[in-house]
């Protein structure tokens, strides 16, 4: 039974006395089941009893010493009724998983002892921990530095080809006139050096737009799989 059909019932089985005390029972058991929380609902409702026993109790009281419903229970009705009707204002048991769940506050510290031996592995590692950091750090300027070679050496070579080539093709044009055979030797040589020009030219592109890029985001990653995790857990 949904809380909505129990208190309808309810309010049903309770048309017969004063509407004010009627609304008043009415509002006392919602907000007792309003302050159980929502997912205690199902276990609060089964807890009261039926709307029949609930309304049985309640006309009890009523008709034993008037009395009126406070956050104790019923009030001025006989003790085993205002027993009955106070009961359900306790707290409904925290399911056992929200028991065992551990909280902040029950945290233990670190103690004296593991905090001194935590200083003294960091003073003893540190050289060992500076070393491998230095490592690492001489590894990837290394790489930055190699990279930056290559797209600096592909790049000027090309440059150097490209004019070297059109060196070459004006040669043998002019060359052309006084000794053809040597033209057209100088003109073929231009094209094959304009053609190393431009495969310099590409990998130096390569290089600079598509593998530095490519080692940063990389770079990076590892960085943030590292102290990512370790901040996401602090």
């Amino acid at each position: 039974m949904s809380r909505w059909e129990y208190m309808r019932r309810l309010e049903e089985l309770l048309s017969d006395i004063p509407p004010g005390e009627r609304e008043e029972a009415l509002q006392y058991y919602n907000d007792y089941i309003n302050d159980s929380g929502k997912e205690n609902e199902a276990e609060v409702l089964a807890s009261l009893g039926t709307p029949e026993q609930v309304a049985v109790t309640i006309k009890e009281g009523l008709e034993g010493a008037g009395g009126e419903f406070t956050e104790k229970g019923f009030q001025g009705a006989s003790d085993q009724n205002a027993n009955t009707l106070s009961r359900y204002r306790e707290p409904v048991a925290e399911p056992q998983a929200a028991k065992e769940a551990p909280t902040e506050s029950k945290k233990p510290g670190l103690s004296g002892g593991l905090i001194a031996l935590i200083v003294v592995l960091c003073i003893f590692g540190s050289p060992v921990i500076i070393g491998a950091a230095g490592s690492v750090l001489g590894f990837v300027i290394s790489c930055f530095a190699i990279f930056f070679a290559l797209i600096f050496g592909f790049g000027v070579s090309s440059l150097v080809l490209l004019a070297l080539a059109i060196f070459l093709v004006v040669t043998g044009i002019i060359q052309l006139v006084y000794n053809p055979m040597i033209g057209l030797a100088l003109i073929a040589a231009a094209f094959i050096v304009a053609g190393l020009g431009i495969l310099f030219l590409l990998l130096t592109v390569l290089i600079a737009g598509k593998l530095v890029p490519a080692v940063f985001k990389g770079i990076g990653y590892i960085f943030n799989r590292i102290f990512g995790k370790k901040g996401a857990t602090n």
